[in-house]
């Protein structure tokens, strides 16, 4: 009887309804911010760590889950201003947190109504040690052969993420939203 069950069990497992497969993509994201003072606009740019990207497929090949962890060096960030880029690291705690984390972990519904174009991307970014979450938009989306190309947007809340920027002479302060852009590729093997 034991082995009539265990016989049944595996047969049913490896029945193609309940097989999946797992690719891993390449990633790489080169990433620009912007914000506004009074005094003027500001913007700069980091590149993201290398990092993968698990898209869990269905027996038919659709994708049904997505998931990565991307890392930015916080003290890699460059307006291309000395002083601003001292102050902006002092503002973040570099020292203390040196890395910023997006973690994303969504079904291919979250991400695309048609299921083959992707729109929103929700995640979890991590700055300053605190967690908050963040719906980016994803436009420019392009598959060719093994190549995926996107742009990703989403505003970051300086005061949710609990950075504080001080005023300069009392009359030059930061706005709070900063604009983040990210132009992603992922490749497969």
């Amino acid at each position: 009887m034991l082995l009539r069950c265990c016989l049944f069990l595996t047969l049913c497992f490896a029945h193609p309804v309940f097989a999946q497969s797992r690719a891993n993509w390449a990633g790489t994201a080169a990433i620009t911010f912007a914000g506004t003072s009074t005094l003027h606009d500001w913007a700069g740019q980091v590149a993201a760590q290398p990092f993968t990207t698990v898209v869990v497929s269905d027996a038919a090949g659709a994708p049904t889950q997505i998931s990565a962890k991307v890392t930015v060096s916080a003290k890699a960030m460059d307006t291309a201003e000395p002083k601003r880029d001292e102050n902006m690291r002092k503002a973040m705690k570099v020292t203390e947190y040196p890395l910023i984390e997006a973690a994303i972990d969504a079904a291919v519904g979250e991400v695309s109504q048609d299921g083959k174009t992707p729109s929103t991307l929700p995640m979890k970014l991590k700055l300053l040690g605190k967690e908050q979450s963040v719906q980016g938009r994803i436009s420019q989306w392009k598959l060719v052969g093994k190549k995926a190309t996107f742009d990703l947007d989403f505003d970051v809340s300086l005061k949710a993420s609990g950075i504080e920027v001080p005023s300069v002479l009392l009359l030059i302060r930061v706005g709070d939203a900063v604009k983040v852009h990210a132009s992603v590729t992922l490749t497969q093997p």
